[in-house]
């Protein structure tokens, strides 16, 4: 059928982790971190992702199971998303931006209140959200880059 969409065998994507101690004294230690991951750029938005950080576990005297991390990500668009984009921009003109990438950079603090409880205050600055994509309501510029403050808590029972 020629409306029928173009089905791809054989996605895959590899993916890697290093997480190391870098440094412990008592309750205190410093450790990093770095992740990364590809996949094929003909049938993934992302074509390769990377971040890494350090965390800080004890920082705070008086709160040995806290952890400040921070840490930076950067994700690349695939290049074949990026001929869409292109090709779009050629049949429709201007204005008609090309993705390209994200990067976010973060600062993260978990506050262990009791055994079974934290909370995880959290602070992102992210560089072309969603990899520069076009405004929703105004597609003659990007999505501006995004300043966030959040907060996650986590209860075990």
């Amino acid at each position: 059928m020629p409306d029928s969409p173009l089905n791809h065998r054989g996605n895959w994507g590899v993916y890697g982790v290093i997480d190391q101690m870098l440094w412990r004294a008592k309750e205190r230690s410093i450790s990093a971190f770095v992740r990364a991951g590809f996949a094929p750029s003909d049938r993934n938005l992302v074509s390769h992702y990377i971040d890494g950080g350090i965390g800080f576990k004890g920082l705070v005297p008086g709160r040995a199971d806290d952890t400040l991390t921070i840490a930076a990500a950067h994700s690349k668009i695939s290049k074949d998303a990026a001929a869409l984009d292109r090709d779009t921009l050629a049949l429709n003109g201007p204005p008609y931006p090309i993705r390209n990438g994200e990067t976010v950079f973060e600062l993260s603090y978990i506050a262990q209140l009791a055994p079974w409880w934290n909370l995880q205050p959290d602070i992102q600055y992210i560089v072309h959200p969603g990899g520069n994509v076009p405004h929703p309501i105004e597609s003659s510029r990007t999505v501006g880059n995004a300043f966030l403050i959040g907060a996650r808590s986590t209860i075990t029972f």
